[in-house]
């Protein structure tokens, strides 16, 4: 290989990049990872992993608080934050060091610095102008503050600045009830922190599965989380040892307090000072458009990820970034987004993949639903967490399943069934047929579809 020169060069070493640079190896081309911060991206260092992490931690602490209901005699004394996040930071280095060991394992070379495009075939990093056959952009995305008043200073912080608290927020205002928002709210809140959720929208997480959204607030409002729906927030105000969130409701302003602000309100993508707009690539609100074969407007430029705007997930950055390897090798492959899970870790997962029947309805499809309650699954009884549903849609000539949702233990487990059921093109029938475990939390599945056939067991 001449000095300088590969067949793909990958900017960007998050979920989208570092697993695209392994599939290229693994198809024969020479190929480096440009990352400018940490290689593992947002996910790996100040996203899914740790807050899943955190979110392992708070399980504990409600099992903990709840063991009497088991007939297990114990007590939560406390919660060693510093602990906690020591904890959090050990999970997140052995990851990133497994990512640093898996690019070396298939020789990729990793260039740490900042990348600039010079040309569909030139990238300038470090003073060094590097040759290539393709380029995979995949930037990602970072968080993006609405324009409200207030906004800055110390208490007021991102979902970065959280992840590096070094002691537990007596209470805080969540700003943004989506995913982010939601996950530590449950989080905190498991902790001893006093959290208020402030919403603009009418419901939780938008975009999910309607009945979802709703038994999360129902769950909150169980955990004594205070959550403002239909609510504008217009300013942030410094009090000193509070913050004052003011909000309009139903013509009304209101007001609430608390030591941290936490502004949970979307994504924007990492494409500022990458030189895309001086290639001619095509752009909308600062995301890179891409074709199903994830190609830019650039031959021979390629982009996914967040930095697409198609998902804002870090598993279908990862997919996204092996189409766009196997399209540069010859290999035709389209990125398919009707099955892509996702899931809210609150203390009862959410999960929902594929279509609502409110989505299928406004497709002009006619549809059929099946639901199934917990309360008569065994193994959910058993777990003393049967407070959940599972809610199937599927097409009602054909029975082919468009869509899966579920609230319970598990959930962000067993959501991975319905991917594939989605992804394979099964019908009710099909998973009739099959034979599930017993006692499972996965029977409910099932007879969620025997519902939607008319013939469900257990209910």
């Amino acid at each position: 290989m001449a000095e300088n020169r590969y067949d793909l060069i990958v900017i960007g070493g998050g979920p989208g990049g570092y697993v695209a640079a392994i599939r290229a190896a693994q198809l024969g081309m020479t190929t480096a990872v440009m990352e400018k911060e940490h290689l593992g991206g947002t996910c790996l260092n100040v996203g899914c992993i740790p807050t899943k992490t955190l979110f392992q931690s708070a399980e504990v602490a409600n099992t903990v608080r709840e063991s009497a209901r088991y007939g297990i005699g114990s007590a939560l004394t406390g919660v060693d934050f510093p602990a906690v996040m020591r904890r959090k930071d050990g999970v997140v280095k052995q990851l990133v060091n497994g990512v640093g060991y898996l690019l070396k394992k298939n020789k990729v070379d990793f260039l740490p610095g900042e990348a600039k495009l010079l040309s569909a075939s030139e990238v300038k990093l470090g003073g060094k102008v590097y040759r290539t056959r393709n380029i995979l952009i995949a930037t990602g995305s970072s968080n993006a503050a609405p324009p409200i008043p207030g906004l800055k200073g110390e208490r007021v912080i991102d979902s970065t600045q959280l992840l590096a608290l070094k002691t537990l927020p007596k209470s805080m205002v969540i700003i943004g009830g989506g995913v982010i928002g939601c996950e530590f709210a449950s989080i905190l809140a498991a902790f001893g922190c006093k959290i208020t959720v402030v919403e603009m929208l009418p419901h939780l997480l938008g975009g999910m599965d309607r009945s979802l959204a709703d038994a999360v607030a129902r769950q909150f409002t169980d955990a004594g989380i205070q959550v403002e729906l239909g609510a504008m927030v217009k300013s942030v105000c410094d009090q000193g040892m509070e913050q004052a969130v003011v909000f309009e409701k139903n013509g009304a302003e209101g007001t609430v307090s608390a030591e941290y602000v936490l502004v949970s309100t979307g994504r924007k993508a990492n494409s500022a000072g990458l030189g895309c707009e001086e290639l001619g690539i095509r752009m909308e609100r600062g995301f890179i458009q891409v074709d199903s074969h994830m190609r830019t407007s650039v031959p021979g430029i390629y982009a996914a990820g967040d930095i697409t705007g198609q998902g804002m997930l870090a598993h279908t950055a990862s997919e996204g970034g092996v189409v766009a390897v196997e399209n540069m090798a010859g290999i035709d492959r389209e990125l398919r987004l009707n099955a892509v899970p996702k899931v809210v870790f609150v203390d009862k997962e959410v999960a929902s993949v594929g279509m609502t029947r409110e989505e299928a309805e406004r497709a002009g499809m006619d549809v059929v639903t099946g639901t199934f309650s917990l309360a008569g699954n065994g193994k959910s009884l058993a777990m003393g967490k049967n407070q959940g549903f599972v809610t199937v849609v599927a097409d009602r000539e054909h029975h082919a399943i468009l869509g899966l949702h579920m609230m319970g233990p598990c959930a962000s487990e067993l959501v991975a069934l319905g991917t594939q059921m989605i992804a394979s093109e099964l019908l009710l029938e099909d998973v009739e047929c099959a034979i599930y475990p017993h006692p499972a939390v996965a029977e409910a599945i099932r007879e969620a579809c025997l519902d939607a056939l008319g013939r469900v067991v257990h209910a």
